[in-house]
């Protein structure tokens, strides 16, 4: 399903084009890259971004924010997938 660009703050409409315009790849190569790496964290995303397709860390930020977020390709793929750690028990109090 393709991106549907007017609903996205235009603050991302911005960034996602010059993004494009800069790199001369679209949001589906974009997306394809980042369903592909296997990574979950906005973070690691972001950098595999940079490295892979040669965005600064704005343009690689805002894909990715776009990009996790619900419906636009990768938010449930990577919500499905991340392994929710159990909360830490407090230390056992000594007598």
């Amino acid at each position: 399903m393709p991106l549907d660009r007017s609903k996205l703050h235009r603050g991302f409409q911005t960034y996602l084009a010059n993004a494009e315009q800069a790199s001369g790849k679209t949001y589906e190569d974009f997306s394809l890259v980042l369903s592909k790496s296997g990574l979950k964290k906005h973070g690691e995303l972001r950098s595999h971004l940079m490295e892979s397709m040669g965005l600064g860390h704005g343009h690689a930020n805002a894909v990715v924010a776009i990009w996790l977020t619900p419906g636009n390709g990768g938010a449930a793929a990577a919500a499905k997938n991340t392994v929710k750690k159990a909360p830490k028990k407090a230390p056992a109090k000594k007598k």
